[in-house]
């Protein structure tokens, strides 16, 4: 057995979707494909020190304490031993930190795993001794993560990142997200994503248990149908930079994904009146001013104005004037489209 330890340490962003990942089909394969771009500050930092062991075992620090997460990274490395045999010859030592704060509306699930992923490939170039090109190196870190958190596997490429197969692109897979390059009008790649946080509490039912409730939905062909179309119409509108049908169109995919939520069986609101709030006063705002700004939300109350840079000093007004008092304790986060995963020093 070898007998040297080794160390990988990666910083991996959070990413939200625009196109929306909804049910799962078994192997954490996407029921539809999804585009999202990742974040610049919501960033997850984890060093991962492996030593020789004559079985696996894993200590998990979260910002310097034990978490409630160890036990789900102990069965993430414990899947993924069974095709890749080396994890079982060593003892892993896991140090994970966030620059953003916990239940921001920010996936943190997507940035831990992308994170825990590159340093899992990291490590196996070193345990092997063979170096993967950085297409094959961000192929497979995609995979892997994909394995801890279906949506992690976008967030280990910088700016737009596509998972699932879709007919119109070419290399498009279930398997692993693909980077989207120089495929769109540059001004996308000034997006911004201010979180305006409703609610901070836990959610009352899990994106794994919404994920799974996609199953038997009444709506579900209908859904995939709708999601590979709204994919194709969302491309389209960045590469020939149509903000008004962006704009429509993701927004018509953030409700369409709590309209599943709320006509599952059994249904529920993951909405607050707040965030119905919210969204009629960035429509609003879109109507007075003529901005292109819209809106996105994930699987919770918190809502993500999405707009552009040149109009960042007027959308912080309205934020500041119009929607802080209807955020839990005027809380809210500024972030935009990022540069993607980067390896730390050692």
């Amino acid at each position: 057995m070898d007998k040297k330890s080794y160390e990988a340490s990666w910083e991996c962003p959070s990413n939200i979707a625009l196109v929306k990942y909804w049910g799962k089909k078994p192997g954490q394969l996407p029921m539809n494909p999804s585009l999202s771009f990742s974040l610049k500050k919501a960033q997850t930092k984890t060093r991962i020190r492996i030593e020789p062991a004559s079985c696996r075992k894993v200590e998990f620090l979260f910002e310097g304490k034990p978490s409630a997460f160890t036990g789900r990274v102990e069965k993430y490395l414990a899947a993924m031993s069974l095709e890749h045999e080396w994890l079982n010859n060593y003892a892993f030592y896991i140090e994970s930190e966030n620059t953003f704060p916990h239940s921001t509306g920010i996936a943190s699930s997507a940035s831990a795993f992308g994170a825990l992923a590159l340093c899992l490939v990291d490590l196996k170039q070193q345990v092997t001794k063979k170096t993967f090109t950085p297409q094959q190196f961000f192929q497979k870190a995609s995979r892997w993560a994909r394995l801890g958190s279906g949506s992690a596997c976008r967030s280990v490429f910088p700016s737009f990142a596509l998972w699932g197969r879709l007919d119109d692109v070419p290399n498009s897979t279930d398997c692993n997200a693909i980077p989207l390059t120089d495929k769109f009008h540059p001004a996308y790649q000034s997006l911004r994503d201010a979180v305006l946080l409703v609610d901070s509490s836990k959610k009352q039912v899990s994106s794994s248990a919404g994920h799974e409730l996609m199953n038997d939905h009444d709506f579900k062909d209908v859904r995939i149908s709708q999601a590979n179309k709204h994919l194709s119409q969302v491309l389209e509108a960045m590469r020939i930079g149509d903000h008004v049908r962006f704009f429509q169109l993701i927004e018509k995919e953030a409700l369409s994904l709590h309209a599943l939520m709320m006509t599952s069986d059994p249904s529920f609101v993951l909405l607050h009146p707040n965030s119905l709030s919210v969204i009629a006063k960035i429509r609003a705002f879109r109507q007075q001013t003529s901005l292109a700004v819209g809106f996105t939300i994930d699987a919770g109350p918190n809502i993500h104005l999405i707009y552009f840079e040149q109009d960042k000093q007027q959308v912080h007004r309205f934020i500041q004037d119009e929607l802080l008092p209807l955020t839990e304790d005027g809380q809210w986060l500024d972030d935009c489209i990022g540069n993607g995963p980067r390896k730390l020093s050692e």
